[in-house]
């Protein structure tokens, strides 16, 4: 429980401005209130014809009565009721709306809290998680974390209105007040029993959105192999699996809810049947009084009831802000790529891997002592077997990773020295897996730029041969592609992620398996496109096919991590070891596509 406090109080704290005006509009509608149901003694005096009742509260409402010039009579008397109740109603609605406003402020803020520590966290962190299981944790949790702040706004506006309550019951009568509070006590502490399993309910439901949104960011990724496989009833059978699972906890948590009522609702009648026997019986008590007691204590159960209510919703949401401090922490403590203060301008003259190494798992190397000088202007291409490093290699250069031992040099600075944002803006990344925006076609290629400029977005696609198809879209560059870009082809999706590179003006252009999903004419228009630029940029091609790096300056092969081979094409060629191994495969496995052809 002192775990649970301390996380709402991390997460409540940045709100205290707010939650102190609720407290003090809190107080005010409690006193006004009390006021009200305190006049009802004297109404109740004045038609009943009772005298003395009302004591010191009959003296108090005289002078407050006295301050605008009134007397205490029942006209009177009726009139500063309804004032006081307008009144209060008004600080309600104000307090009502600070109180929403907190909770869809605080859930905008923590999502967004979330999204920025996910998106700053290092790369092996993000390959490690589910994104279903961040997507769930980001938009799901963060509305049941929502909900459980303004329960808390609830909670203290209904314990401020319940002490309000409970004293004038002791004003009233000390005794009967006691005895009401000891069996709400024993009340309090059965429920205990019933809100444990509320809390049990809520680990539950987190765990199954979880599952469910997992289960549908992978399915929905996978939609081409569903419907090949023909497996769309085996799909839709396991997605309900995990729905009823789900329906059937909230159903339970919902149900608990329940039983907090019907408890509340016994122990409630319990208190008034006690006390009409212990008043009339044994106390004696005025009827004036006495119905007074009655009506505070039929006002007090609304709270009461609430009371029970949130602590029954707070106990279930409690696993959201677990949840949520979960993704939170484990973000945070993996981000160990710190931004260095050099600023990068341009590459002088070389890019240099000193021994480098790196793991993702500690004792399973994915490279090992790396040595490789890059020249400005050069192409290099990588290439060797999946799994073998190569794009581990380039994630160092770009530095989404740090190497575990060794270093990587950009002309004479560290690669840590460096100011990330500025190395970033000089790099051009294009990756087999395309990704389009649902945005126009120069929003698009502008992407990641400070500004948007068509000039320079019409340049760089008519380098990327990707201005000719633009132009036949409805509105050009202002056409709207779609979710993923689906309306166009994987070429023209390719080369349009191309100009996006080459709009950033880069210093050195990344291409990562670029061409490996294309069919052959859009593998040779994006051949003929970097060929036409070879001397602009430094490129680090990655390839799988071999035909897209016959040109490079150097080949690099590498192989369980480590770099086995370099040289032009043709020197690799004669030395028939393993780049030989690799052109003779592809070119045998191209020679038996062909003759298998009708």
């Amino acid at each position: 429980m002192n775990a649970d406090l301390t996380l709402l109080k991390k997460y409540i704290t940045p709100y205290s401005p707010k939650l102190v005006i609720i407290a003090l509009l809190t107080i005010v509608c409690s006193v006004f209130e009390a006021v009200n149901i305190g006049a009802l003694v004297p109404l109740l005096q004045i038609m009943s014809g009772e005298s003395d009742a009302g004591g010191y509260l009959v003296v108090y409402l005289q002078w407050l009565l006295s301050i605008v010039g009134l007397e205490l009579n029942f006209n009177n008397l009726l009139l500063l009721i309804l004032v006081l109740f307008l009144s209060g109603q008004c600080l309600i609605y104000i307090k009502e709306y600070i109180q929403l406003h907190l909770r869809f402020t605080f859930v905008s803020d923590l999502k967004s809290h979330i999204f920025k520590n996910i998106v700053a966290s290092d790369m092996t962190y993000f390959h490690l998680q589910k994104s279903g299981d961040l997507i769930n944790g980001l938009l799901v949790e963060t509305e049941r974390a929502g909900s459980g702040i303004y329960a808390i706004t609830k909670l203290m506006s209904t314990i401020f209105l319940i002490c309000v309550y409970a004293l004038m019951l002791f004003y009233i009568s000390v005794e009967i007040t006691f005895i009401c509070i000891g069996i709400t006590i024993l009340g309090f502490y059965l429920l205990n029993i019933i809100l444990r399993a509320s809390k049990r309910y809520g680990i539950e439901i987190v765990r199954n959105n979880s599952q469910l949104n997992e289960f549908t960011v992978e399915r929905f990724n996978l939609f081409k192999i569903i419907k090949t496989a023909s497996t769309e009833d085996l799909e839709s059978g396991r997605f309900s699996d995990i729905a009823r699972r789900l329906s059937y906890v909230n159903a339970m948590y919902g149900i608990n809810g329940k039983k907090v009522e019907i408890f509340f609702q016994a122990v409630i009648f319990l208190i008034a049947a006690l006390i009409l026997f212990i008043s009339v019986s044994i106390f004696k008590l005025p009827v004036a009084l006495l119905l007074v007691f009655l009506f505070i204590l039929v006002r007090m159960t609304d709270p009461l009831r609430t009371l029970n209510n949130l602590r029954h919703e707070l106990a279930g949401e409690l696993a959201s802000f677990n949840k949520i401090e979960q993704i939170n922490t484990k973000a945070v403590t993996a981000r160990s790529i710190e931004s260095g203060d050099a600023e990068f301008t341009g590459l002088e003259k070389s890019i240099t891997l000193d021994h480098v190494s790196f793991s993702y798992e500690p004792g399973k190397p994915v490279l090992k002592d790396v040595n490789l000088t890059i020249h400005k202007n050069e192409m290099i291409a990588i290439v060797g077997g999946s799994g073998g490093g190569k794009s581990t290699l380039v994630d160092l250069i770009i530095r989404l990773m740090d190497p575990a031992n060794g270093r990587i040099m950009i002309d004479t600075h560290d690669i840590k020295e460096l100011d990330l944002a500025s190395y970033h803006a000089k790099l051009g990344v294009v990756t087999q897996d395309i990704y389009i925006f649902n945005d126009s076609v120069l929003n698009n290629i502008c992407y990641g730029s400070d500004e948007i400029s068509p000039g320079r977005a019409m340049e760089a696609a008519k380098i990327a041969f990707a201005h000719n198809f633009i132009m036949e879209l409805p509105e050009g560059y202002d056409t709207p592609l779609g979710d993923k870009g689906l309306k166009l082809s994987g070429g023209q999706r390719q080369r349009i992620s191309l100009a996006r590179a080459l709009y950033r003006n880069p210093e050195l252009l990344i291409l990562d398996e670029a061409t490996s999903a294309l069919d052959t004419e859009s593998e040779k228009i994006i051949q003929d496109s970097i060929l036409n630029i070879r001397h602009k940029y430094t490129f680090i091609i990655i390839a799988h096919r071999l035909s897209t790096i016959i040109n490079a300056d150097r080949i690099v092969v590498i192989e369980d991590g480590r770099i086995v081979e370099t040289g032009k094409h043709d020197e690799l060629l004669r030395k028939r070891d393993a780049y030989y191994r690799y052109y003779t495969m592809q070119y045998e496995k191209k020679r038996t596509l062909e003759s298998d052809e009708p």
